[in-house]
């Protein structure tokens, strides 16, 4: 009976994920039927709302050779891509040092938190005039950005995710000898492991809003949030929304394989059960 039990179980554990599918698809489906129902009867003019397929015609000719520039699609969305991975990465780099540390030494920690929680508050947008100001309008303003706002979640999460980590084990590991690197691979690794991805993802939801936003007011040479605003100055409405699109599935993607990392990364450290049980 047991064995039975938990073969149900773990096909009930499948089924989930696929009945899910199933229900996001439907759900898309059905708004895009009435989007092009909409369209397609005039309800609102074409040039207001083009349907789904009108944006998928225009989707051929940009990611070919009959825009106005050469694989415009592909150019705008690895420009930007660029962008966010470069300026994600520092943001990284810079994060999780100084979460440790602040989590580790108090005085960093008083000192840094305020600083934390200022930033926090600071929408991106706000800064951008100050950073076209100093670093002029480009990928550097871009890039900067991006580290602005993924650095805060991150940072944060490293915190607290170091401060549920019994200082007993460290200290312990400490007195031993144990090298720093060990003592942040085998100690503290594992207690922000699931902390860090969750900041990770918050860091890279912010950034992404925030790059396509600032890209409309300072990028030069292409890029989705450009490209959008160039749209909108010769009322393109077919580029308008095949762009947005575009992002919306590209942060989807972005979402969906952070929050895999992020289910996987606590069955891996026992957070929680391999058959979704917290």
């Amino acid at each position: 009976m047991s064995g039975a039990a938990s073969m149900a179980g773990h096909a009930r554990g499948r089924w989930r994920p696929s009945r899910n599918i199933c229900i996001g698809a439907a759900s898309v489906g059905t708004v895009l039927l009435l989007w092009q129902t909409m369209s397609s009867l005039g309800v609102v003019p074409t040039v207001l709302l083009p349907g789904p397929v009108t944006l998928a015609r225009q989707a051929v000719v940009l990611a070919g050779q009959g825009g106005a520039v050469p694989f415009q699609l592909e150019h705008d969305i690895t420009l930007t891509m660029v962008r966010l991975l470069g300026g994600f990465a520092c943001a990284v780099a810079l994060a999780v040092p100084l979460g440790v540390i602040s989590a580790l030494w108090p005085p960093a920690g008083k000192l840094l938190q305020p600083v934390f929680a200022v930033l926090m508050a600071v929408p991106a947008i706000a800064i951008v005039p100050i950073l076209m100001l100093i670093t002029g309008i480009g990928n550097a303003t871009d890039v900067t950005v991006v580290i602005f706002t993924a650095f805060v979640p991150i940072a944060v999460y490293v915190h607290e995710g170091v401060k549920l980590v019994d200082r007993r084990y460290y200290w312990t590991a400490r007195s031993f000898g144990t090298r720093p690197v060990d003592v942040f691979r085998h100690i503290l690794l594992p207690g922000i492991a699931v902390p860090l991805i969750a900041g990770l993802r918050m860091g890279m939801g912010y950034a992404w809003r925030s790059l396509i936003a600032t890209e409309s007011l300072t990028a030069l040479s292409g890029g989705l949030g450009y490209s959008i605003f160039q749209a909108a100055q010769f009322f393109d409405t077919r580029t308008i929304y095949l762009y947005m699109v575009v992002i919306a599935l590209l942060g989807f993607g972005i979402e969906a394989l952070f929050r895999h990392a992020e289910r996987r990364t606590a069955i891996r450290w026992g957070v929680i059960a391999s058959g979704g049980s917290q």
